[in-house]
């Protein structure tokens, strides 16, 4: 990390965690989160996933959200890949009139999900996201965060249609990070359609690239407006946003 860019983590870190955490040595859960002069706390399990989702989408706003909330007040937010639910509770807090639809199967970050969705317009929903409704195999076996559909899952989770997210209404914010399962819910055009503003961790895996998914998000009448790469993976996981070309 250059100069700057810790200087700016810092700087983040005791802003957004309005003075709890000063370094990130002493960041552990309970998590504070400030925002829009409102302050929460986010529980999760003592674990590194946790710890880094904190680091990425609080300090150092992975998302976006921050420079967001300038300049759009969303109704609708669905969140795919909830986890503990530290994107859903951020968003709870700059955009308090929200409706905000978190879908998680993996039981480990479930419960603390329910608990952190608890007083707020989040609605949970224990389910996957794929391109089919059914019961499909969650790899439950490793870190909550890293947990991903697989044919060699250990766990049998229940599984909803992208026509089925958020009840079938209008999106004005979707955020997706589900370790892979992005390239199956993409295939339906439908969920992009009526989504205005649409960011993701996308997941490079089988020798898939920037291109196949740039396709499957135009398909959906969306223009990419941005993609970082995290060059700690070899670009093979980064951030992505796109917007419906009508807005």
């Amino acid at each position: 990390m250059k100069a700057i860019e810790k200087i700016n983590h810092l700087k983040n870190l005791i802003l957004r965690s309005r003075f709890h955490y000063f370094r990130m040595a002493m960041v552990h859960p309970p998590y504070w989160i400030a925002a829009n002069g409102k302050t929460s706390q986010i529980l999760a399990g003592d674990d590194l996933g946790s710890l880094t989702c904190y680091g990425e989408v609080i300090v150092d706003d992975c998302y976006d959200i921050f420079n967001y909330s300038k300049h759009f007040k969303p109704s609708v937010i669905v969140d795919i890949g909830a986890n503990v639910g530290l994107f859903s509770k951020l968003c709870s807090l700059l955009f308090p009139d929200a409706d905000i639809y978190a879908y998680e199967p993996n039981p480990k970050a479930l419960n603390w999900l329910e608990q952190n969705a608890d007083l707020t317009r989040i609605k949970v929903y224990p389910f996957a996201v794929a391109d089919q409704a059914g019961l499909v195999m969650l790899d439950s076996e490793t870190d909550s965060t890293n947990g991903r559909i697989s044919n060699e899952g250990n766990l049998t989770v229940n599984c909803v249609s992208p026509s089925e997210v958020a009840e079938g209404v209008q999106i004005d914010l979707l955020k997706m990070d589900c370790e892979g399962s992005e390239w199956s819910i993409l295939q339906d055009t439908e969920l992009l359609k009526r989504t205005h503003n649409f960011c993701m961790e996308y997941h490079l895996f089988d020798k898939q690239t920037i291109q196949d998914l740039q396709e499957l998000i135009e398909k959906a009448g969306h223009r990419i407006v941005r993609v970082s790469p995290q060059i700690d993976w070899e670009s093979t996981v980064g951030i992505l946003w796109s917007r419906r070309m009508s807005t």
